[in-house]
């Protein structure tokens, strides 16, 4: 009833007037003989009036209807109390079940609470003062009412004056309606048309029938549903029976009783599709023959009992081991078919009356302890194929076997098992530490033992493998070569990836030259300085590494390096040039220095433009002549040493 506030709001409004408005107003309904005056704005506690009719073309005078008493509003509580009659609990509950006083004064009073309480209810509508029914009318005819208000002393105080035309006004059937099944419940949704404004148009609440099976339509709903312009109507019919098929329509009512045609009829058989909830608690424990399992009783209402399953492991299938239902009030079964030594799990599912069968409950584990380990395999042997070690054993004789362990190590205290889980065949291919054989070889030592189901492992049974070394090392790592200042060539070597190296040796050569060892080692990283380079020369470096079987690696990239220094040579001073027979020239100091080999010559057009080498070979003597060169030009020397470094010039010079 709290929506009621809500979803009546179209109705009240419908009749177009405002409810501060003091103007009085009322609107009719028509039902059979009877006319409904519905007063828009009520009458105060000291107001009562007359209602009066004439039959238009027929009475010359309006006749008075309420002869015996005027109508006027209720003013005691208790008396209110009593006309409601059985809609005091609806109204009540409405107001949040407040006191009979506020329950009188919410029905009297003008506002919007009060307007939508006596729609509800005719008998709402009498303690208000705002109803009364004309029993004696013929439909199709036009009347003319007059109601005239006086106050407790007598004086007229308003009067209204309608025309009416008696006619009974349908509402329009409900449409589209359809059904949704639940869990023993049907949602029954229907479609009915916004309110557009039309007077005419005041069904305000619906009325629900339903059949079951061949039996007749039966109206089920006890409360009022409201129309709803803002949503979809619907209704909950609960606590229905699976089986059985129930059909509905729907009608829509208006304030004085008047029921539209039924919308259209819709069926449907409810079944049980819901699956009753996961069993829980379950509990397992070694019984005399068997594994007996335990549960916590399913409280679903349908529940019929149970069905056991078990698997072999959680990766694989559940079977039902359970022939017939379990009883529902019986949550025990005991397993009689398992085996020693074995791994079981198990799971229940609750079954409903409708035999749909709920998910399995959480697995849990069970087996009969078996602490005897099996025998040990026997006739290990091995043969080497394409790098691979391939080992064979005769299997154990005992019958609770489930795999077998291989272990490798290339020492006995330090021998990891190479299967994670037990194989089941009596053969095993290794491949060694990276999956690509041993052809690096090597002494390795293997052991193989049975495991049971109840992972108890036998005893060990070893074999020694010596694996030839077929493959060559990796090249070492690293390797670079660097100028040191010009002092001497640095060489930096890392070590082979191989787990077999054995001895590393540097290549040297110059361009154009066979190529020697330079040195030999084995410890890596290793540094070496190389002092027997001449500065001028490129040398070429590379290297590679032994492994303890002979295998020669492939060489490093080999690095090229041109030895050389980077600090110049001493500048030449005193430099001259002059004109001799048309030509230029030029003579500068003496330059002394351990790896000078000569000068080179530059001439400009400016004395601060660019210089431009005039020299095609290094000049070795402390004189140059530029044939091409005038007393226009700019030169400048310096000197140049076996690292290709040349000095700074120590000044400009021309034949001026």
């Amino acid at each position: 009833m709290k929506k009621i506030i809500l979803l009546l709001i179209f109705t009240y409004l419908s009749v177009g007037t405002s409810y501060s408005q003091e103007k009085r107003d009322f609107f009719t309904m028509v039902k059979g003989d009877s006319l409904a005056i519905f007063l828009i704005n009520p009458p105060s506690s000291n107001e009562e009036y007359n209602v009066f009719r004439q039959e238009v073309g027929v009475d010359k005078e309006f006749i008075l209807l309420t002869k015996k008493t005027p109508v006027k509003p209720v003013i005691d509580a208790s008396e209110a109390k009593v006309i409601l009659g059985f809609d005091y609990e609806l109204i009540k509950k409405a107001l949040n079940n407040a006191s009979d006083f506020e329950i009188l004064r919410t029905i009297r009073s003008g506002g919007f609470k009060g307007g939508l309480l006596s729609l509800i209810s005719n008998k709402a509508a009498k303690v208000a003062g705002r109803w009364y029914l004309d029993e004696n009318i013929k439909s199709g005819k036009t009347y003319e009412y007059k109601l005239v208000f006086e106050n407790s002393s007598g004086v007229k105080t308003d009067s209204i004056t309608k025309k009416i035309i008696a006619k009974e006004i349908i509402p329009n059937a409900p449409k589209s309606l359809v059904l949704e099944a639940g869990k023993k419940k049907i949602k029954v949704k229907w479609e009915y048309p916004a309110w557009n404004g039309d007077f005419s148009d005041l069904g305000f609440r619906y009325n629900v029938y339903r059949k079951v099976g061949a039996g007749s339509f039966e109206k089920i709903n006890d409360e009022i549903i409201i129309r709803d312009d803002t949503s979809v109507p619907d209704f909950n019919d609960l606590w229905l029976q699976y089986g059985e098929k129930y059909s509905y329509y729907v009608k829509i009512v208006d304030p004085v009783g008047n029921e539209s045609k039924a919308s259209n009829i819709a069926e449907l058989l409810l079944n049980d599709e819901t699956p009753p909830s996961i069993v829980k608690g379950l509990t397992t424990e070694p019984y005399t023959n068997g594994i007996a399992l335990t549960w916590d009783m399913s409280l679903e209402l349908d529940a019929a009992g149970y069905y056991a399953f078990r698997s072999l492991g959680l990766d694989k299938k559940f079977k039902q081991i359970t022939n017939e239902l379990v009883a529902v009030d019986v949550p025990f079964f005991i397993d009689t078919t398992v085996s020693a030594s074995t791994r079981y799990f198990y799971a229940v599912a609750a079954v409903d009356t409708a035999g749909n069968i709920g998910k399995q409950s959480n697995p849990i584990s069970a087996y009969q302890e078996d602490k005897v380990p099996p025998s040990a395999p026997t006739n290990l042997s091995y043969t080497i194929l394409n790098n691979m070690i391939e080992l064979k054993w005769n299997k154990s004789e005992s019958k609770d076997v489930k795999g077998y362990y291989v272990y490798r190590g290339e020492k006995e205290k330090v021998m990891p098992r190479i299967t994670h889980t037990p194989i089941t065949t009596v053969a095993y291919s290794d491949s060694g530490y990276k999956g690509v054989g041993f052809g690096y070889g090597g002494k390795f030592i293997y052991k193989v033992s049975a495991v049971d189901f109840a992972r108890n492992e036998s005893e060990k049974v070893t074999l020694i493998v010596y694996a030839p070394d077929l493959v060559a090392p990796k090249p070492p790592t690293n390797f670079t070569v660097k100028n040191f200042n010009g002092r001497y060539i640095k060489l930096y070597c890392g070590g082979s990836p191989s787990l077999d190296d054995d001895i590393y040796t540097i290549y040297r050569s110059e361009t154009g030259n066979k190529e020697g060892k330079l040195v030999e080692f084995t410890e890596t990283p290793f540094n070496y300085k190389d002092t027997s380079v001449i500065k001028g020369r490129t040398y070429i470096y590379y290297a590679t590494v032994i492994d303890t079987a002979g295998n020669i690696s492939e060489p490093t990239k080999k690095d090229t390096i041109f030895f050389k220094d980077f600090s110049p040579p001493p500048k030449p001073g005193y430099a001259s040039a002059k004109i001799v027979n048309g030509k230029v020239e030029l003579k500068w100091s003496r330059v002394i220095d351990f790896d000078f080999v000569g000068f080179n010559v530059y001439r400009s057009d400016f004395p601060t433009g660019t210089f431009i080498k005039v020299n095609k070979e290094i000049v070795k003597e402390n004189s140059f002549t530029d044939p091409l060169g005038t007393e226009k030009h700019f030169y400048r020397i310096r000197s140049v040493d076996t690292s290709g470094n040349e000095s700074k010039y120590d000044e400009t010079v021309s034949a001026k």
